[in-house]
């Protein structure tokens, strides 16, 4: 069988973690041929299928406004690939996907806004962001909708309610987890933070705004008037310059990375006291089970979605309060009996997902269903 991997259409975020991960483990399907295309987002990837003997790689990046695509469901490279190697199945790591391949496809599903309309983030909208943001999730449900029809998703909550939206639909879940990057230390790369004495808050996160990153500002604020001795930072993976102002009187509680290669994020975790998430949207995110396998307490937003995926092993704030976060950090600093509680249940509810190669395995497996 032959199976083309397509990850033209992303760019940066958990996506790119999935799909390097996913690749990773393609050697042990030894009787199939994988055509990768790898966007330009995932030009490490290539190098670490250097020496895989049944993978083929190519390097195609998906254009964001390709009208033709958007019209007729057609990308000539990517059909010259499924004619030229005879695939027998597409799977897009995630969607939505303008492009319909004359062959089975799965497809990825993991854009929350179609499917909590409850959070809090909408109402933080402005008028025109909110008719913005409305407009997105009609084009992306359309996308979907004439896209494919064979989708999977991380969450079994998320599962739930994409069989509902989209008509006509077959949904399987298939969790994320950790990248195996986790479990190969030896192929760890180390990043240092500067020396600090103090509580040190990790966040690992893209800058999308639904991530609602700009809340710590809020939170550093309220525990500096709360507790002005006690010492602590704030670490993001995203530059200062997509990240709202930070007064100057705080600049100094905060540390901007950029972007950090996955090889360099468990590091990160290392190095780091409280796991802080403060996002309001997700189907999945890897935070969780990053943290639960590095024995890192979380602090995470109150949604139905972190709830039914972290269980007992986060600390949960109201979504909109930065006052209650600020509160639980200092609980969480202070408290070594419930870090040690956090901890424990973390590492019970990290078996209820499934592991890397479970999820490479079943993806793999369901392009076969198909086919077969």
């Amino acid at each position: 069988m032959t199976i083309l991997i397509n990850t033209s259409n992303l760019s940066k975020g958990g996506g790119i973690q999935v799909a390097d991960s996913v690749i990773r483990y393609l050697y042990r399907y030894t009787h199939h041929v994988f055509i990768v295309v790898l966007s330009k987002g995932m030009e490490e990837t290539a190098d670490r299928l250097a020496n895989t003997k049944n993978v083929i790689v190519t390097q195609f990046t998906l254009p964001p406004r390709d009208i033709r695509s958007y019209l007729t469901g057609r990308v000539p490279f990517l059909d010259t690939l499924v004619s030229k190697y005879s695939v027998d199945c597409v799977l897009s790591i995630f969607g939505p996907v303008t492009w319909h391949p004359k062959c089975p496809h799965v497809c990825g599903f993991a854009i929350p806004h179609l499917v909590i309309p409850e959070s809090p983030y909408f109402k933080m909208l402005s008028r025109k962001e909110y008719l913005r943001t409305k407009l997105f999730i009609l084009i992306n449900r359309i996308k979907f909708q004439l896209g494919t029809k064979y989708l999977y998703t991380e969450n079994p909550l998320i599962s739930t309610r994409v069989a509902k939206l989209i008509r006509g639909s077959h949904v399987r879940t298939i969790t994320n987890n950790y990248n195996q990057i986790f479990d190969q230390p030896e192929n760890c790369k180390p990043i240092s933070l500067p020396a600090f004495e103090g509580t040190t808050l990790l966040t690992v996160s893209s800058s999308y705004p639904h991530k609602n990153l700009g809340i710590a500002i809020n939170v550093a604020d309220d525990l500096t008037s709360i507790a002005p001795d006690f010492s602590f930072r704030f670490v993001f993976t995203v530059k200062q310059d997509v990240f709202p102002a930070v007064p100057e009187r705080l600049s100094k509680h905060f540390i901007f990375l950029g972007p950090v290669d996955i090889s360099s994020v468990p590091s990160l975790y290392s190095q780091c006291d409280i796991v802080f998430h403060p996002s309001l949207l997700e189907c999945f995110s890897s935070v969780y089970t990053e943290a639960m396998k590095m024995q890192k307490p979380l602090l995470v937003a109150d949604m139905v979605f972190s709830r039914g995926l972290c269980e007992d092993a986060a600390l949960y704030y109201s979504p909109e309060s930065h006052e209650e976060a600020a509160r639980m950090i200092l609980e969480l600093a202070s408290n070594v009996s419930l870090r040690t509680s956090l901890i424990k249940f973390g590492l019970v509810q990290l078996e209820k997902f499934d592991t890397a190669l479970d999820r490479s395995d079943k993806l793999i497996k369901y392009c076969e269903d198909l086919i077969s």
